[in-house]
């Protein structure tokens, strides 16, 4: 009667579960603008009314490279993942490489350019000058002159023309003395989500793709620089923490290596996963910057099958892992044992044995895919029934235990049938006659259990009693 006793101190608690609905949307284009008019078109001038000028310098610059060890967004993958999933997306505490170099083909006078003009017959004429912030340099008779944005032969060609209205026929030559720096920089995302950029200041990055972002760079850029050639990578990432959720042992919140954030090591910081998890399942969500939610499945089980590395998803800040439950009616072709010998299970189960023969109640820890076999080590072999060992399962759908009777001495010689896998919080009862002594007296069967609490301290109860 004490197990009658110990039922009554078991309180219902109901569990509900609600789940947001999830929107996918496709994120916006950034709307692309045009850079300012600021070059004159080549061919303005036209060189049939100018004596031959001696030929130019020309430079060929090489095309941006991004800075070393640094990770470049993935422009795509081809694994069914969704868009949304597959760019990664700059937030606060990301840290950009921002990359400015000239454009091929000639070169385009711009800011910082030093230059040298001679002018034959005319010395007095000559000079040599840098170009300003604003383009412009300062010129003999002529006054300012605005380059930027001019070839070298167009350059010439204007100040020949300028000089034309106080000389006859001016020879002008005019070389490039010394080449302007490449910008080169880091610009990390600031509270606000915005970078710092020189010469033009604050600029809004949040939510952007690196694609995105570096366009949105060069046309800012643009109205300094003459046809900038940008490249942005990213050099630093931001703290990444996700949510972990449904069939693992420890859900919660925790932060993820931003090197490798990946759903399978996401999991291992929750304990692995749960017997009854469905890997082929599992579900990221994540929050876009328009507030709306996507979704994409992630199978976990199929690359452990097949003995291959694991998809490259990538995860991000504010992602949301939900590990959910597969039942035991959809195990068709989903090998259990073989998940739970792997990483990304729970890598220990406890197992509790009734053994009135060995004294009582006892819990042994074992590795996560043990069998009966595994557990019979802790048994009393002499002195136990081993051809009527009761397996005691809680099941949570139904919220009763579930019994099955094992012939253990048949485990032993090889019969698989009856070397049952374990799971966690199972129950081994072993006695000549204490199942039918726990069916016929307290009902275990069919008595109802409220949660996996309950179902423990029921039988912790019936262990620290020894009179059946």
């Amino acid at each position: 009667m004490r197990a009658f006793s110990a039922l009554c101190f078991v309180n219902l608690q109901l569990l509900v579960t609600s789940l947001q609905p999830v929107v996918a949307q496709q994120p916006l284009p950034f709307p692309k603008q045009s850079p300012l008019p600021n070059a004159v078109p080549p061919g303005q001038l036209s060189p049939q009314l100018f004596p031959k000028q001696p030929p130019l310098r020309q430079f060929s610059p090489q095309p941006p490279v991004p800075p070393p060890a640094t990770e470049v967004a993935p422009s795509g993958v081809s694994d069914g993942t969704s868009p949304q999933f597959s760019r990664y997306i700059l937030g606060i505490g990301d840290v950009l490489g921002v990359s400015v170099q000239r454009p091929p083909g000639s070169y385009i006078l711009g800011p910082g350019d030093g230059i040298s003009v001679v002018v034959q017959r005319f010395p007095d004429l000559s000079f040599q000058a840098s170009i300003n912030p604003e383009g412009n340099i300062v010129v003999p008779l002529l006054g300012t002159v605005k380059l930027q944005g001019l070839t070298l032969q167009q350059a010439q060609n204007k100040i020949r023309l300028g000089f034309n209205r106080f000389v006859a026929d001016p020879l002008v030559t005019l070389s490039l003395t010394a080449l302007r720096p490449e910008l080169s920089f880091q610009a990390p995302i600031g509270p606000e989500g915005t970078i710092l950029l020189p010469q033009v200041g604050t600029l809004s990055v949040q939510g952007l793709t690196l694609d995105e972002a570096q366009e949105k760079i060069r046309l800012a850029l643009s109205r300094i620089f003459v046809k900038p050639n940008v490249a942005v990578s990213l050099v630093g990432q931001r703290p990444i923490q996700v949510s972990i959720s449904g069939e693992v042992p420890r859900p919660g919140i925790y932060p993820v290596n931003p090197i490798t954030p990946r759903v399978s090591d996401a999991l291992l910081l929750a304990g692995g996963t749960m017997t009854r998890a469905d890997l082929r399942q599992v579900q990221v969500r994540r929050k876009l910057i328009d507030g709306s939610v996507v979704s994409q499945n992630i199978d976990l089980y199929t690359p452990l099958l097949n003995g291959t590395g694991q998809a490259a998803f990538r995860l991000q800040d504010g992602d949301a892992i939900i590990v959910p439950r597969r039942e035991i009616a959809t195990d068709d072709n989903y090998d259990r044992n073989l998940v739970a010998r792997s990483t990304l299970a729970v890598p220990q189960i406890r197992i509790r044995i009734l053994n009135y023969p060995g004294g009582g109640l006892t819990t042994i820890p074992l590795p996560n895919g043990s069998n009966i076999i595994d557990a019979l080590s802790g048994i009393t072999l002499d002195t136990s029934n081993l051809h009527e060992i009761g397996l005691v399962r809680f099941d949570a759908e139904r919220g009763r235990a579930v019994t099955q009777r094992i012939d253990a001495s048949k485990a032993l010689k090889g019969d698989l049938a009856q070397n049952v896998a374990l799971q966690d919080n199972d129950v081994i009862v072993v006695n000549r006659n204490l199942i039918g002594k726990i069916t016929n007296a307290i009902s275990t069967i069919t008595r109802p259990f409220f949660d996996i609490q309950s179902f423990i301290r029921f039988f912790q109860f019936l262990g620290g009693s020894n009179n059946y």
